[in-house]
């Protein structure tokens, strides 16, 4: 009985007593079913007792009711012989007796009423581990394949975001400056020969690389190049200091693995994961990081003493939150799709600072092919004024010229003092630094000026 009846109940409620987290309506459970078990030898004794008792009913109501009242049950023609005293003692006697009989008969609904009960019992019992049972592994199904598929997708996003393009590999380079060059066929390469000054990356597949001007101090020395296991000789080509930009030529005939300029980003957002790539001074190894952009286009007009020239500087950069030590200057930096967004140049406490690449790219190429590089001159002096709303609120800042310089391409062009600067190349203007950024990416020459003179819109073209 034991076996048959709750063997299944009995085991499946250890089962998930032991590895399951559902506590307090298994531990009720368990313990229904345990005191059912304790005490079944005693249940099935005081039931079978009570069995007996129900079998004996009929000798006892034979025992107990009298033989008039079943005659008179019957309808028999028996005439009674007793006198009116007598018959009204054996109503009396028969009215007990039938409450006797009925609590016999209430009796018996109860001992049905137990096996009902412990029937429902059962039946309530085993639905609800029924339902547990479908529930756990509905439950460990479901979470195993969500955990799963979430640590396929984080996975996917972490090879996404953390995979190299092979491009960034094969175009990193290490400048080292010479000490002594040796003209011999047999020479070979040592480190130790040579003293390191930077990152850098090749932008052309002639060999034609970008790093910080500030890693080199001297043109004239020899320098040499490493490219992955190879090293080279390198000469420089031209040289900015107020941009920090240098570029160099590799004295190879062969073709290079590079990160085109044309590959360039300059739509970065707050938050964009970046990735930077460098060599890290007394470091064996390249060193690689992620971070994110803090700010697209930082600026430092009111920063003295930020440039060798100490005077503030003009150009925007790329605030980054990539870790930039000592050596990494030159560095390339790339989004997670392998696209120049810039080369990196300073730290400033724990952030990074790298130019953007559509300015790279215009002072790299002079410097390419004219070997200088000199900064677009507009000609005209600046006033900015804060304009105000009814409630004294800033609204906007606006850039009114103050003076325009003689024989300058602004005073050519038609521009004149007291004229309102809105757009340069249909981008909003609100700040000096903005038109410096726009000079110096500029390629063609051109710029189109928009301005308020007298209430009245202009649209006049600068040639730089």
């Amino acid at each position: 009985m034991k076996k048959s009846y709750l063997w299944i109940i009995y085991r499946r409620t250890k089962f998930v007593w032991k590895d399951h987290l559902f506590f307090w309506p298994k531990l009720y459970m368990k313990n229904c079913v345990y005191n059912f078990l304790n005490n079944y030898y005693d249940i099935m004794n005081n039931v079978k007792n009570k069995i007996e008792y129900y079998y004996c009913l009929p000798t006892i109501f034979l025992k107990i009711i009298s033989v008039s009242c079943c005659e008179n049950a019957y309808n028999n023609d028996i005439e009674p012989t007793y006198n009116l005293k007598k018959k009204k003692k054996n109503l009396i006697s028969g009215n007990k007796n039938f409450h006797k009989l009925a609590g016999y008969e209430h009796f018996s609904f109860e001992v049905v009423l137990y096996y009902i009960k412990q029937t429902v019992t059962f039946l309530v019992y085993f639905l609800i581990h029924f339902y547990l049972f479908f529930y756990n592994t509905f439950y460990y199904m479901t979470s195993n394949i969500i955990t799963k598929s979430f640590l396929e997708i984080s996975n996917e996003k972490y090879y996404y975001s953390t995979s190299i393009p092979n491009n960034l590999f094969n175009s990193f380079v290490t400048i080292y400056k010479m000490y002594e060059k040796n003209n011999s066929l047999d020479f070979k390469f040592k480190v130790d020969h040579m003293a390191f000054l930077g990152s850098g990356f090749i932008y052309d597949k002639q060999g034609y690389i970008l790093t910080a001007a500030h890693n080199i101090t001297n043109s004239a020395d020899t320098f040499v190049i490493k490219n992955n296991d190879d090293f080279y000789f390198a000469t420089v080509s031209g040289l900015h200091k107020d941009s920090d930009i240098c570029v160099m030529k590799i004295n190879s005939e062969e073709q290079f693995s590079h990160i085109s300029l044309d590959s360039r980003r300059e739509d970065l957002k707050q938050g964009e994961p970046v990735i930077a790539y460098g060599q890290i001074q007394n470091f064996d190894k390249e060193t690689y990081s992620i971070g994110v952009v803090n700010q697209p286009k930082q600026t430092f007009s009111k920063f003295e003493n930020f440039n060798e020239n100490k005077k503030a500087c003009l150009y925007p950069f790329i605030q980054i939150s990539n870790p930039i030590n000592k050596g990494m200057s030159g560095s390339p930096l790339i989004d997670r799709h392998g696209n120049l967004v810039g080369m990196i140049q300073k730290k400033i406490d724990n952030y990074g600072l790298a130019l953007p690449s559509h300015i790279l790219k215009n002072i790299a190429l002079c410097l390419q092919h004219r070997g200088t590089y000199e900064e677009p001159f507009l000609g005209i002096i600046l006033k900015g004024e804060e304009l105000s709303t009814k409630n004294n609120q800033n609204n906007k800042t606006e850039l009114k010229i103050y003076d325009v310089l003689a024989n300058s391409p602004a005073h050519t062009s038609g521009l004149k003092k007291e004229d309102i600067l809105l757009k340069i190349n249909n981008l909003n203007i609100n700040h000096i630094c903005q038109i410096h950024e726009i000079l110096n990416s500029t390629c063609d020459g051109y710029i189109n000026v928009e301005v308020v003179r007298h209430k009245k819109k202009l649209k006049i073209k600068v040639k730089l």
